[in-house]
């Protein structure tokens, strides 16, 4: 099967698991992706919430980091804010102007139609299912000089795939190693800014 973001030549990883050995990317068989009516169903079972404190640190494991290269006062975007935005809130306590999006839950495509000093996507880019014309809009949203923040469980080739956990969620479709990071960055010229090396990724827009 060609790979979904590069279309090179991949080999299997696990059984309807394909991997590219160009861009890095581990990606689902397409024809086991659930349709939007079920990919609905489980967001739905998600219980987010800025009243829960837990959430709350798990976001701020991206604000505090992204915070060190923005300033005081910033426009952003919150693109795939689920049912209840709680990431946005956070960042106008620290001086944003944030709008959310969610291609489900909260579908401002008013917020489509500019661009800002920051996009936060939080455990969202593991359910591109059209990972190209999504990364597309993603980067498009983006002011030259912005940032991009992201939340994603990168995955590791060394590691036993049948064990680890983030596969289990039947949305989550395409995986990210940091092979696939430098690939990105150079697709979209973009600057790795920070990388803890297993879920929180900053990008600067060139």
């Amino acid at each position: 099967m060609k790979c979904l973001l590069c279309q090179s030549t991949t080999s299997l990883r696990a059984k309807d698991v394909f991997e590219c050995s160009q861009c890095g990317l581990v990606f689902k068989n397409p024809q086991s992706y659930y349709d939007s009516e079920k990919d609905f169903k489980r967001y739905e079972t998600h219980n987010n919430s800025g009243l829960d404190l837990g959430y709350v640190n798990f976001l701020n494991r991206l604000v505090e980091p992204v915070m060190n290269f923005l300033p005081k006062s910033f426009t952003g975007l919150d693109f795939g804010c689920g049912p209840g935005p709680t990431l946005s809130k956070l960042l106008i306590d620290k001086g944003g102007i944030i709008e959310n999006y969610d291609p489900l839950f909260f579908k401002n495509d008013e917020a489509l139609k500019h661009k800002y000093d920051l996009v936060t996507c939080s455990e969202v880019v593991e359910h591109f299912k059209k990972i190209n014309e999504d990364w597309d809009l993603l980067i498009s949203l983006i002011k030259p000089n912005g940032i991009l923040g992201v939340m994603t469980n990168l995955i590791d080739p060394s590691m036993d795939y049948a064990a680890w956990w983030y596969k289990n969620d039947p949305t989550h479709v395409v995986f990210y190693t940091e092979l696939t990071l430098d690939f990105l960055a150079k697709k979209y010229q973009l600057e790795i800014l920070f990388c803890d090396k297993k879920s929180v990724i900053i990008f600067k827009k060139l």
